[in-house]
């Protein structure tokens, strides 16, 4: 399957989190990010977290070039309307089985259907492949979007956790700078006496 395991797993993660600050970067020359907002920014990290993802796993799969040629955000916008529609297509109904051997060609109706669902929600998923092959490269995919979870996950973290020691610190150097300045006055008041 050529997923990751517990030290591809860390290679993959580095190499993915160099290639997100790279296209963050490249996103960031297009347009600043003070001038976006708040939705252009989240589709700027999205696609520059799938596309991370993308070059950071390589070849081998077919998901990765796909996300590498899919580069129009308003596909990504349909793409995602037209799986919550498959979702509701998939899970809303029921097969009958009929009478005889209908209830073996309901189950085969309904993994071709599944199949099928399944080719439209996997980038690349669409071209001809077998049900194995599909699945392998589905099984692929979530493991590299867990990884890419992960990622963001400790970046997020990370984020957090300087803008509090930096709004800590600057509260400390605002407290102790009013403190040195207020010791000043006192110590010029002494002097005056």
């Amino acid at each position: 399957m050529g997923g990751p395991g517990a030290s591809s797993t860390m290679s993959f993660e580095q190499a993915f989190l160099k290639n997100l600050l790279l296209s963050l970067q490249d996103c960031s020359t297009t347009k600043p990010l003070d001038a976006m907002s708040l939705h252009e920014r989240k589709r700027a990290v999205k696609s520059s977290a799938d596309f991370a993802m993308a070059t950071a796993r390589g070849g081998g799969a077919r998901w990765p070039k796909a996300i590498v040629l899919q580069q129009q955000p308003a596909s990504t916008t349909a793409r995602a309307r037209r799986c919550g529609r498959i979702v509701r297509r998939c899970c809303g109904r029921k097969t009958r089985s009929g009478a005889g051997g209908g209830g073996e060609m309901a189950r085969r109706l309904q993994v071709r259907r599944r199949a099928m669902a399944l080719r439209k929600v996997i980038p690349g998923g669409g071209d001809a492949m077998d049900e194995a092959a599909l699945l392998r490269e589905a099984m692929d995919y979530v493991v590299h979007l867990r990884a890419q979870v992960d990622v963001l996950r400790r970046v997020s973290e990370a984020v957090q956790l300087q803008r509090r020691y930096t709004s800590s610190t600057s509260l400390r150097d605002y407290s102790w700078s009013k403190c040195a300045l207020k010791g000043e006055e006192d110590s010029s008041m002494n002097m005056k006496r």
